[in-house]
């Protein structure tokens, strides 16, 4: 049975939809634990002007549009504590700030992305397949991925805003900032960020494809053995398509996150930053590892491995059994 397009797209977007709906709190903790300012002495820069206050913390509106707390997002930096602050100060809603642009970014691109992951790994693997491994969803992931990531870098960019953003009128002002900052810099400053979301999601979706594959390989070969040897110990959540795509999915993501929080952390400030301070990603590296040392570069990195695991699984085991389902 072969796979139409038409499913692959149907598979991608529904998969999408439950993994924006899902992940978007995670993401939201991770964006504000990523911008946060850990030096509580520090004052208000002449960039920002008291715009209004709630639950007895001074806003600020910063020229580029973004308000933010004048104190610290969340003095434990945990996930506990970043929950708490979010739901305390904005409420509920506030943890699925973002989810519109997030859905309106995560549907196309996951389209780009896994659809064109399949026909790239056809067309290149006769051309990397060696006499020991097929290297094929290695390249073939990283293609795809810069793809996605460079049509869609625009809504990225506002969604990440929107999302460290804090206070009232949030998205208007945010909204205003964008526009404010394609005026001063052109329309090029809408693909901000795009060095370090390359440096982050080509590295990690090359790494991710390539443990998956492998490890869905490996999932299949043990299943395999146990059914052959009549082994009534077989672990049954390897049974199945479905829970083989999201183990896979969900160990290959959690390593891939890991290994490329860093660029997360400069993505996160290069996008936030109105295009202030240093402009390239490995100043940024050293501007965050001179300021904060080895913490300040793997800083969110708990909420990002919560949020893309579960992403990662979700979205993975919804496309497979999707293109069935489709």
């Amino acid at each position: 049975y072969t796979t139409s397009s038409t499913e692959k797209l149907l598979s991608a977007c529904t998969g999408a939809l439950l993994t924006s709906l899902l992940v978007t709190p995670m993401d939201v903790v991770k964006l504000r634990l990523q911008t946060q300012n850990y030096d509580s002495s520090r004052k208000p820069t002449a960039c920002c002007s008291p715009f209004s206050s709630k639950n007895g913390l001074k806003i600020c509106k910063l020229t580029s549009g973004i308000q933010h707390y004048s104190k610290i997002f969340s003095k434990k930096g945990t996930n506990q504590d970043g929950f708490h602050t979010i739901v305390k100060n904005e409420g509920l809603p506030g943890l699925w700030k973002g989810l519109s642009p997030a859905l309106l970014m995560s549907v196309p691109a996951n389209v780009i992305y896994f659809v064109g992951y399949d026909y790239l790994k056809v067309i290149i693997q006769p051309y990397t397949t060696t006499q020991h491994s097929d290297y094929s969803p290695l390249v073939a992931g990283g293609l795809a991925r810069t793809v996605a990531v460079a049509l869609i870098s625009p809504i990225e960019l506002f969604r990440t805003r929107l999302q460290a953003a804090t206070g009232v009128n949030d998205f208007r002002n945010v909204l205003y900032g964008v526009q404010s900052m394609v005026k001063k810099d052109g329309v090029r400053a809408l693909w901000r960020g795009l060095p370090p979301t390359l440096w982050r999601d080509v590295p990690f979706s090359a790494m991710y494809w390539m443990t998956y594959e492998k490890t869905k390989q490996a999932l299949i070969a043990y299943n395999n053995n146990n059914n052959n040897n009549n082994n009534n110990i077989s672990i049954s959540i390897v049974q199945g398509d479905l829970y083989m795509s999201f183990l896979a999915g969900a160990f290959s993501g959690m390593c891939a996150a890991a290994v490329t929080t860093p660029f997360d952390v400069a993505k996160t400030r290069r996008q936030v930053d109105a295009g202030k301070g240093n402009k390239d990603t490995y100043s940024i590296l050293r501007q965050i590892y001179s300021q904060d040392g080895v913490r300040g570069l793997f800083r969110g990195l708990t909420p990002r491995v919560a949020k893309v695991a579960p992403s990662c699984a979700i979205m993975i085991s919804s496309y497979e059994i999707g293109k069935t389902f489709f």
